[in-house]
């Protein structure tokens, strides 16, 4: 069974529900280290950390330990979108030796949709090997999204005409110093470039979160150290599933941006409102069925 967006006791309900349905003797669980889980079943489990996925000190192991008598969940573990991924393929593994498996991730996909087929082979890899995405996947599997709708305000930071004709000035110049690197540096240093507009609007009693340490204000935490605080948004990570986890670690559904308006920062938040939009329709055709 997959099930999308459960919080960490409706996790362990439904885990323990599936313990008492059926004869199991012991529980194999896999996270990742920044929402290790803590699951109270009555029980032996046993907890296994992404990155130990492939360590041939539990490979071996592992394969002879699970069988029929075993339930293995496989918790927030969708870190990368490369459905080859040699984790993910160690994981199949353990996956094959059991048919008792409960896959959770708190939204449907990284980037879109076509990620969720990492999540079905978690589930079948033999059926879904070598398949693109297909809506009728949702009916074949035994699949639960729980989806509270997302919304961003921004937060509008007045810009003056010398204001941007500066950034203008400073696309230029990242495009004059470009050469052989890649383009997507350019909105990526332009985007953090224009919280020099944004810093005096920065509340010393608000929480805020920006893609790097530049402001050196305690109340200002990057996306690695982000916890259960919502947040206000200065900029957002170039890496969807940085932003992903601040909103897994977060819980955070009203998302405030702190915007100039300008082109850099409007790309950013289309590509958010884009992904929303997308997580969505995911959740609504879950439920038909």
């Amino acid at each position: 069974m997959i099930r999308i967006g459960y919080t960490q006791t409706e996790k362990e309900n439904e885990i323990q529900a599936y313990i008492d349905s059926h004869k199991i003797k012991k529980t194999y669980i896999f996270y990742f280290k920044k929402f290790k889980p803590t699951f109270n079943l009555n029980i032996e489990s046993e907890y296994i950390e992404y990155s130990d996925i492939e360590m041939y000190k539990f490979f071996y192991r592992l394969l002879e330990e699970i069988d029929d008598s075993s339930l293995v969940v496989i918790d927030e573990c969708m870190r990368t979108q490369n459905r080859n991924e040699l984790i993910y393929n160690c994981a199949h593994h353990y996956l094959n030796q059991t048919e008792h498996k409960i896959v959770f991730e708190y939204f449907p996909f990284i980037k879109s949709k076509e990620d969720f087929m990492i999540l079905l082979d978690f589930q079948n890899k033999g059926k879904y090997r070598g398949k693109g995405f297909e809506w009728e996947y949702l009916k074949q599997e035994d699949t639960e999204v729980k989806y509270k709708p997302i919304l961003l305000t921004e937060i509008a930071i007045p810009v003056t005409e010398d204001n941007i004709s500066k950034y203008e000035a400073q696309k230029e110049k990242l495009f004059d110093e470009l050469g052989n690197k890649d383009p997507d540096t350019i909105p990526r240093n332009l985007h953090i470039w224009t919280g020099r507009f944004k810093k005096t609007v920065i509340s010393s009693t608000g929480y805020y979160i920006a893609r790097n340490s530049r402001f050196k204000l305690p109340n200002v935490v990057t996306y690695k150290e982000a916890d259960m605080v919502p947040r206000v948004i200065i900029d957002f990570p170039h890496r969807r599933l940085d932003f992903n986890d601040y909103l897994k670690a977060s819980r955070s559904r009203n998302i405030k941006f702190l915007s100039t308006g300008l082109p850099v920062d409007n790309f950013y938040k289309n590509d958010f409102t884009e992904w929303v939009e997308r997580v969505r329709e995911f959740a609504e055709a879950s439920l038909c069925k």
